[in-house]
C-alpha cells in the first residue's frame, strides 16, 4: 500500500510540475509576443529586438524552471518568433509586398528567417542555462 500510495503522489506531483511549465511556456510565448511587437513598434531592428527578447524570456525561464529549462526556453522562443514573424508577413505592408512577389524571393526569405529564429532560440537557450546554473549555484551557497 506504500508503494502505491508514494507512485501516486509521486505522480500528482509530475502532473502538477508539467501544469506549472506548461503555464509558464504559454506566459514566455505570450512575453515573447509582447517584447516581438513592442519592439516592431519602437522601429528598432528585428535583429537587436529579437535577441533582446531571446536573452529575457530565456532567462525568466532559466530562473523560474532551473535544471533542464533549456529545452523549455529553445521551443518557447522558436515558438513565439516563428508566431512574430507570421505576424508580420501577414499584417504589414512590407510582408504583404514580399508575398506578392513569390518565387525564389519568398522561398529565400523563408528560409533566411527561420534560420535566423533558430539563432534567436540558441541564444535563449544559453540565457536559460547561465540563469539556471546561476541560481543553482546562489542555492548551493546558501546551504
Amino acid at each position: 500500500m506504500a508503494i502505491y500510495l508514494a507512485g501516486f503522489l509521486n505522480s500528482a506531483f509530475l502532473e502538477c510540475e508539467r501544469m506549472k511549465t506548461g503555464k509558464l511556456l504559454f506566459i514566455g510565448i505570450l512575453i515573447g509576443l509582447v517584447l516581438f511587437g513592442f519592439f516592431e513598434f519602437l522601429g528598432l531592428d528585428p535583429t537587436y529586438g529579437s535577441i533582446i527578447g531571446a536573452v529575457i524570456v530565456g532567462t525568466l525561464i532559466g530562473k523560474t524552471i532551473g535544471k533542464g529549462s533549456e529545452k523549455y526556453a529553445f521551443f518557447t522562443i522558436f515558438t513565439y518568433n516563428l508566431i512574430g514573424w507570421i505576424l508580420v508577413f501577414l499584417f504589414t505592408s512590407d510582408g504583404k509586398l514580399a508575398l506578392q512577389y513569390g518565387g525564389i524571393a519568398l522561398s529565400a526569405l523563408i528560409g533566411f528567417v527561420l534560420i535566423m529564429i533558430f539563432f534567436y532560440s540558441i541564444i535563449g537557450f544559453f540565457g536559460a542555462f547561465v540563469a539556471s546554473n546561476l541560481s543553482r549555484n546562489k542555492q548551493d551557497e546558501g546551504l
